[in-house]
């Protein structure tokens, strides 16, 4: 489980990723995390598709982005992950 901030309320934010994957595609090698995304009470599964030239951060609708700019936490995921060594 990975700490990210707070939000608004002061809760915790979080990122546990549960698994990862390597992938082949057209545009090279990279691995796919699968996780969870939450603080506490509300909770959405993540998943970030990482490769050598950029990182894709999927998730659904949830009532945590009332909470937590969904922009910042797209950006400090796509930083932990490209801090991942690539399988």
């Amino acid at each position: 489980m990975i700490y990210l901030t707070n939000d608004e309320l002061d809760q915790a934010v979080y990122l546990d990723l549960r698994g990862t994957a390597p992938r082949r595609g057209r545009t090279g090698r990279g691995n796919l995390f699968y996780g969870l995304l939450g603080n506490g009470v509300n909770e959405v599964p993540v998943t970030v598709k990482s490769r050598r030239d950029g990182t894709e951060v999927i998730f659904g609708r949830s009532e945590l982005f009332r909470f937590v700019e969904e922009e910042a936490i797209r950006r400090m995921i796509g930083e932990i992950v490209r801090e991942l060594p690539l399988h």
